[in-house]
């Protein structure tokens, strides 16, 4: 993965523009955490700078990889980055496996970010681990520097479930608000999309059963998986961007809710 832009007109989302096909931030070079991919993950401004949050992709000898979390700054709009050469969130005593996927937001005069934390890989035959992840919530006074120690904020469901994914949260008025991926159902193998509130952004109540209208599409690009969310609000609508079948393999959507 390398990271790229377009842009989007929200009444006519067909209508792509200024596609970007050369690299706006590359992969990292051999050793570093993101050597081997690099992805968005969550985006806001600050001080007249654009925080870009991204993911960072390694190998491993035996899993399938290893992902930490890293930053790149604009200071002209977003048409070029400087990213810093190593991640701001990474394993560590908490997050034993990877840190990785992170939401960040600026409230209360703090950064606040929800991120998944990998507890552990399980091995399914010779060749083949699963991994389990969960939300977990940290603060920082920069943005840079994140404290070590960490809260869960969305955890496992049940046994079966192993996998919680792409936090997307805001604030509307008092109450935190998050989207994210799940898997591990029953009857369901894919990403579902679930959905969450909170009244101090570390407590969390799960309330999946309000997105169980937004499923998967009968036929097409979306209609057995749909994945990490990402959430935002313009002109008193909110919108949501999120991928289909393949984790994105064959682009992303774009779904509006009116308020």
């Amino acid at each position: 993965g390398k990271i790229y832009s377009l842009e989007i007109r929200l009444n006519d989302p067909h209508n792509i523009q200024n596609l970007i096909t050369k690299p706006i931030i590359e992969r990292g070079n051999v050793g570093f955490y993101d050597d081997n991919g690099i992805i968005t993950s969550s985006i806001l401004n600050h001080a007249n700078k654009i925080y870009l949050y991204t993911i960072g992709f390694s190998l491993k000898n035996k899993i399938i990889f290893d992902t930490a979390s890293g930053l790149a700054i604009s200071k002209d709009g977003g048409k070029s980055f400087k990213k810093y050469l190593g991640p701001v969130i990474d394993r560590n005593i908490y997050d034993p496996c990877f840190a990785t996927s992170p939401c960040v937001i600026i409230d209360e005069n703090k950064f606040k970010m929800w991120y998944v934390s990998c507890d552990r890989w399980e091995r399914l035959n010779k060749n083949d681990y699963r991994h389990f992840y969960n939300i977990k919530y940290k603060e920082s006074k920069d943005g840079i520097h994140w404290e070590i120690n960490s809260k869960i904020s969305i955890d496992y469901a049940n046994s079966r479930e192993y996998a919680i994914s792409r936090p997307a949260v805001i604030k509307d008025e008092l109450i935190y608000k998050m989207w994210y991926s799940y898997r591990g159902q029953k009857d369901i193998k894919t990403y579902r999309i679930g959905y969450a509130e909170s009244i101090d952004g570390i407590n969390w109540v799960r309330k999946d059963n309000l997105m169980k209208q937004f499923d998967v599409s009968n036929s097409g690009w979306d209609s057995e998986m749909m994945c990490y969310p990402f959430v935002f609000n313009h002109k008193e609508k909110l919108y949501m961007l999120y991928n289909g079948n393949g984790y994105g393999k064959t682009g992303f959507g774009l779904a509006t809710m009116e308020r």
